[in-house]
């Protein structure tokens, strides 16, 4: 067990911990809402993620504070710190797409891109699934391999959203914003692979 998550202030660093991803899994969701809608429905669930995006900062200046208190080693501490941070990232992301959108006021997504926003909700389902059992890190062995998958999906899916936009064709202006758009994305999901990453470095650390 990392012993940073096994002291006196175990729970509520380990309920931080889960809030932030609750908050993730719930800014996932709104993103594929934002997707699917026109511009006027996107206007109005945009400030959701911007509100997100603002508590994860503060939950991860807590987590910070926690873990500057905390009796662990540097090491650990860096790595629950940079975990924290990276799921906030994710956040910002899926905020960042969804400006992209209300700002280039595109009309219908692609299905692909549809399709890659389901999957970054099931990245997120698995990101807050891990974070119950980050008080016994050796139960998380499965989860890097999970968002692995997952990555590779949303990749694939990323990559036939920019091969429909190039056979379509259309307006350079228009094509490159909506490129702009798939590239979001797919940044999430290199985050998200990322925060597996790096809960499987604290499983190897504690084994």
């Amino acid at each position: 067990m990392v012993r940073s998550l096994s002291t006196r202030g175990e729970r509520p660093l380990t309920g931080q911990f889960a809030e932030l991803a609750q908050i993730l899994a719930d800014s996932a969701v709104t993103h594929s809402r934002i997707l699917g809608q026109g511009p006027q429905a996107r206007t109005r669930l945009v400030p959701i993620l911007h509100e997100n995006s603002s508590r994860a900062t503060e939950i991860s200046a807590r987590i910070a504070t926690r873990l500057a208190d905390s009796l662990i080693t540097p090491y650990e501490a860096e790595l629950l710190y940079d975990l924290a941070l990276t799921m906030a990232d994710c956040i910002d992301s899926l905020e960042h797409t969804g400006e992209l959108l209300v700002i280039t006021r595109l009309s219908a997504l692609s299905t692909p891109l549809l399709e890659a926003a389901e999957a970054l909700e099931h990245a997120a389902e698995y990101t807050m699934q891990a974070s119950w059992q980050l008080r016994r890190v050796h139960h998380l062995g499965g989860y890097y391999t999970r968002m692995r998958t997952v990555k590779h999906q949303g990749d694939r899916l990323c990559r036939q959203a920019l091969g429909e936009l190039y056979r379509a064709g259309g307006a350079a202006t228009d094509m490159m914003l909506q490129r702009d758009v798939i590239y979001a994305v797919s940044t999430t999901f290199e985050l998200l692979e990322r925060v597996a990453r790096i809960a499987d470095m604290l499983r190897v650390k504690d084994s």
